[in-house]
């Protein structure tokens, strides 16, 4: 469960989020919706913690995000938060917000083998298991850099997924992919949130949003000005 509590953030003169309150519950798919610059990458950002807040904080399953800089910002506004434990970044979450980084030269599976074994993980047949669902041949020796965009999307989502978070944030999932590869992914968000996986979904395509999401909310900026149920 994702708790969003008053939170604000400015960039300069610029307020990108005003207060915003919000809670995201296991088992559904919300989709966030506006223009650009209404601050949906950005309330994305603040949750996974690639972000801090201004004023206002977040909890991810019970978990404070932002570690020590969002305690010293609780003390400083005298505000008080329900958690049992801090982190810098949310845990057991998956993310897609800026295009994903791959290392060019390597092929898709080596890379999230890499990438695992970063975070202390060597189960290889999970980050398979993620590209096949995706509709990528983990045997395939193709190196990332010969990747249509579209390809490299799907790569991005695997790695997403592979480690099977409780949480997954995707923004504009479904970029370049062709019909057949976002009907693939749509497959796989319907499951994963039959699962009881959290999942927020930040499209300009109203299509995807209809298709994938049981719930909507509406920002314009920098506040959530409406909520929809599907």
């Amino acid at each position: 469960m994702i708790e969003v509590k008053k939170v604000s953030k400015t960039y300069g003169a610029n307020p990108a989020l005003k207060e915003v309150d919000c809670s995201f519950l296991p088992g559904r798919v919300y989709g966030l919706v506006g223009p650009n610059g209404c601050g949906k990458t950005t309330l994305m950002r603040c949750i996974c913690g690639f972000t801090q807040p201004d004023s206002g904080y977040v909890t991810v399953n019970g978990c404070l995000i932002g570690g020590r800089s969002a305690l010293r910002r609780l003390r400083r506004q005298k505000a008080r938060a329900v958690y049992d434990r801090t982190a810098d970044f949310s845990p057991a979450t998956g993310v897609i917000i800026e295009e994903p980084g791959f290392l060019d030269h390597l092929s898709g599976m080596n890379n999230l083998k890499l990438l695992m074994a970063v975070s202390g993980r060597r189960e290889e047949e999970r980050a398979a298991r993620a590209m096949r669902a995706v509709g990528l041949d983990p045997d395939e020796k193709k190196p990332v850099g010969k990747y249509s965009l579209g390809m490299r999307q799907r790569l991005g989502f695997a790695q997403a997924v592979m480690e099977s978070p409780d949480v997954l944030l995707l923004d504009e999932p479904f970029n370049a992919m062709d019909t057949h590869s976002m009907e693939e992914v749509h497959g796989l968000i319907a499951q994963l949130r039959d699962e009881g996986k959290t999942i927020l979904i930040a499209s300009h395509s109203a299509e995807d949003i209809r298709r994938a999401c049981d719930t909507v909310l509406h920002m314009e900026g920098g506040v959530i000005v409406r909520r929809t149920e599907a």
